[in-house]
């Protein structure tokens, strides 16, 4: 474990080095992140290069908490999001840093209202042991910081009030009549943003101010997780709608019904006019349903129910039904049976049957499809009521087909060559 103390005064020892943008070197030149980096790589403690990334790094700290070693952000380029610089904590409200070309590392005070205004977080990093701030052990108070310290007591930080008009005038009135905290949590819920916000928008509102790198990181999770539920219900988003989706979840506490519906809107075919996922299985689940009902379906009508399923708005049982429904409507003689659960496909069956021996055709050629099994199952008698052609006048159909004639007279050739053979061979008259 890396004292914290011995942070601070190996930073010490870089005073009036001068600026020098990217600069890596405690010696002949170094920007701010680079002072941070190269005094902790000198202990082990290897930090990314830029401040953004550094902010990321370690647990967040509050500034009446700070220690010597701990890191503190600022964000001086409004123009910007997020910090820009960083220094090093050395005790008593002060801290180091390399500020700007034409200066050397310095040490300025956390109490200066430029830095105060512009204050972003405290970072501690793994491994650093928090040695209480010198100041404090000899009862000397630390420069005192009215508006973070009341901002920490209200439970929000001070670069959260920054970032809200609102608030910031509230939390400034607040400094100017030394409100109690009671005080200033009413004139908070009673504030537009409490009214607009709900409670887990708030929190992130919060989150993404005081702590970034805890935000980044349920963001992240967040963005990996809403990939890997597209992936399931085979939706396609793009990156912006993934972040759109992570944010939901995080921001607004979407639960799995909402997400679901987000999903479902995005559903679309990919590649060979397929879709993966949830949605994959049900396009085929339907496609199944519609053959084994005779219904014909349309790739657009599969999209649409596919969707559907995905987001909720419908389910399996009432597609079915629903294709049922058609199929009791295109074979009206067998309604009574398709709506009690039999398929069109089994109804047919002695049809197919019929159909294949006569013509010498494999079952699986023929279905409730085929021209001449549609025709007998969807016939209406003298009267013009459904009734399906009975198997004798359908076989009777089927011998009419020419395609039974040739199929006969083939056979009657080949029993002909044969007799022709048992005759040479002296086993036939």
């Amino acid at each position: 474990m890396t004292s914290g103390d011995d942070i601070a005064n190996l930073a010490r020892q870089s005073l009036g080095v001068q600026y020098v943008w990217g600069g890596n070197s405690l010696s002949s030149g170094v920007d701010c992140s680079g002072l941070v980096q190269q005094v902790y790589a000198h202990f082990g403690i290897q930090l990314p290069r830029v401040t953004y990334n550094q902010i990321q790094v370690g647990a967040s700290v509050q500034p009446d908490k700070l220690r010597p070693g701990d890191l503190v952000f600022f964000d001086t380029d409004s123009s910007k999001n997020g910090p820009d610089h960083v220094g090093i904590y050395l005790g008593g409200g002060k801290f180091i840093h390399a500020p700007r070309p034409g200066e050397g590392v310095k040490i300025s005070s956390l109490s200066d209202s430029y830095y105060m205004n512009r204050w972003m977080g405290g970072r501690r990093i793994s491994g650093v042991s928090a040695t209480p701030d010198p100041a404090a052990l000899a009862g000397d108070a630390a420069p005192r910081l009215d508006s973070h310290e009341l901002a920490e007591t209200y439970g929000m930080s001070y670069s959260f009030f920054k970032s809200q008009p609102e608030l910031k005038k509230l939390l400034d009135g607040a400094v100017a009549g030394q409100w109690t905290p009671d005080k200033f949590q009413a004139e908070i819920k009673n504030s537009n943003w409490w009214k607009k916000n709900s409670d887990t928008v708030r929190q992130m509102q919060v989150l993404q101010k005081t702590d970034p790198a805890t935000y980044k990181a349920q963001m992240e999770a967040a963005s990996v997780a809403a990939k890997q539920m597209a992936a399931k219900s085979g939706a396609i988003l793009s990156d912006k709608n993934v972040q759109q989706l992570a944010k939901n979840m995080v921001w607004y506490g979407w639960g799995d019904e909402q997400v679901s519906n987000f999903l479902g809107q995005y559903v679309k075919f990919g590649a060979n006019q397929t879709l993966g996922g949830m949605a994959g299985q049900a396009a085929q689940a339907i496609k199944n349903e519609a053959y084994k009902n005779g219904v014909a379906v349309t790739e657009q009508s599969v999209l649409n129910n596919a969707q559907y399923l995905v987001r909720g708005l419908t389910s399996m049982e009432k597609i079915q039904s629903n294709l049922r429904e058609q199929s009791a409507g295109l074979y009206p003689a067998f309604a009574e049976q398709i709506k009690a659960g039999a398929s069109i496909q089994d109804l047919a069956q002695p049809y197919v049957q019929v159909v294949a021996q006569e013509l010498g055709l494999p079952e699986t050629d023929v279905n409730a499809y085929s021209a001449k099994v549609k025709q007998a199952l969807t016939r209406t008698n003298a009267q013009g009521q459904p009734e399906a052609m009975n198997l004798d006048a359908f076989t009777q159909l089927i011998r009419n087909d020419p395609a039974w004639r040739k199929q006969t007279s083939t056979a009657d050739k080949t029993m002909n060559i044969g007799r022709q053979v048992l005759q040479q061979m002296g086993l036939a008259t």
